[in-house]
């Protein structure tokens, strides 16, 4: 990989913009933008300057061996209401974006560099069939608040939600807060009360997982889920014996009772 292609991809993650932002404010194709930093391919003069005025420096500085430490950084506004893209994504060499796999190892790091593109580079990176046309995440799920139906240790794979209108109440979401990242349902409440609940399904923990009032303020991601891996095979057949003998239960009361009134 040459200079250029370095260079270019260190630019790009000191500005924190991701590949899907530079291709929209300077016009170049995301895919084209991937294949200049993977070595691919390199641009013509004309996009050379284009790059070296954005991140302001020279042409020489863009192609040499070691960048300039006053290079313009580009700071990621915040955005106090919750809507568009993730801060940062990643990209094949065809530039479709990549799933990328947060372990609960992971969960501390990711909250505080969710937009970090260094910290993202860290992470692993697949794709699966049927999943295209947005962005996805998946998530390792931690702990017993969604048992049955989302297990310790499942993953989750969500998909990235725009906006806090696209909630869809009572459905399970990953959603990134200022107090940790949960898989929970959420329900939206933002115009009746101002704010989002989430909600675990456990019964049998029910005391320990209550729901969880939260500020719109406070949410940085929310990604809806889409599919569930796990790795749990219970056999089908200790659901039918507890069924079995909670029918013979129920029949002993019902003989104690009529007995009793007899």
């Amino acid at each position: 990989m040459g200079h250029l292609a370095v260079n270019l991809k260190q630019l790009r993650k000191r500005s924190g913009k991701t590949q899907d932002a530079l291709s929209t404010e300077l016009n170049i194709g995301r895919t084209t933008i991937a294949n200049y930093e993977a070595g691919v391919s390199e641009p013509n003069v004309d996009t050379l300057l284009t790059f070296a005025k954005y991140f302001g420096v020279s042409v020489d500085e863009l192609l040499g061996s070691a960048l300039p430490t006053n290079a313009k950084v580009v700071a990621i506004a915040h955005k106090a209401i919750y809507e568009g893209a993730p801060k940062v994504i990643t990209v094949d060499r065809e530039g479709n974006d990549n799933i990328l796999y947060v372990p609960v190892k992971a969960r501390a790091g990711y909250l505080l560099g969710y937009g970090d593109p260094e910290f993202i580079e860290t992470l692993p990176t697949f794709r699966l069939p049927g999943l295209n046309n947005s962005t996805f995440r998946m998530f390792e799920v931690k702990g017993p608040s969604m048992a049955p139906n989302v297990l310790h240790g499942d993953r989750i794979i969500g998909e990235w939600i725009e906006g806090f209108d696209k909630i869809r109440d009572n459905r399970v979401h990953v959603i990134v807060h200022n107090g940790g990242v949960m898989v929970k349902r959420l329900l939206n409440r933002i115009k009746e009360r101002g704010k989002i609940y989430l909600k675990s399904d456990t019964i049998a923990h029910r005391h320990e997982f209550p729901t969880i009032e939260i500020d719109p303020d406070d949410v940085k991601e929310i990604w809806y889920g889409r599919l569930k891996i796990s790795g749990d095979f219970s056999e089908p057949a200790e659901v039918y014996h507890r069924l079995a003998d909670l029918e013979l239960d129920m029949m002993d009361m019902k003989k104690m009772l009529k007995d009793g009134k007899e």
